[in-house]
């Protein structure tokens, strides 16, 4: 009895993993889209555990409200955090950059209808060395196009 138990058990666990070994990410399904940087755009970079823009990124969204307002893209804004929190804190850290990244950039007149904001969190990482001089890049706010 041990060993059919065993088997069926194994028969169960073969079948999941290779039914989730087929599944695609949303972004990669044929019905989706999958975000595309925006020309001129740049990415924009905060301290640790902080949301507030820093006063050396603000030419670098005004910038970006500048290519906002000379295109008709929607906009999707980022919100990334390097590895340290936990996921549940990196989220909520994330989803406060890209809102900030986004009332920055509602603030120069760029219509709102057209941004949305998104965050990863940890999950999205550039670099991926425990140390500040990778940390500082994951720290940040991605402007891309849908």
């Amino acid at each position: 009895m041990k060993k059919i138990i065993t088997i069926l058990v194994c028969m169960i666990g073969i079948g999941v993993f290779s039914s989730c070994q087929n599944k695609k990410a949303p972004e990669a399904s044929g019905g989706s889209f999958t975000p595309a940087p925006i020309e001129g755009m740049k990415t924009v970079y905060y301290d640790f555990d902080e949301s507030v823009i820093r006063t050396d990124q603000v030419a670098v969204l005004e910038n970006n409200a500048t290519v906002a307002k000379n295109n008709s893209l929607q906009i999707i804004i980022e919100g990334h955090c390097d590895e340290r929190g936990t996921n549940e804190y990196n989220m909520a850290l994330g989803d406060r950059r890209a809102r900030a990244s986004k009332d920055y950039l509602i603030n120069l007149s760029v219509d709102p209808s057209r941004i949305n904001a998104v965050s990863y969190g940890e999950e999205r990482s550039v670099c991926t060395q425990s140390d500040e001089s990778c940390w500082w890049r994951n720290r940040r706010a991605e402007f891309l196009k849908q």
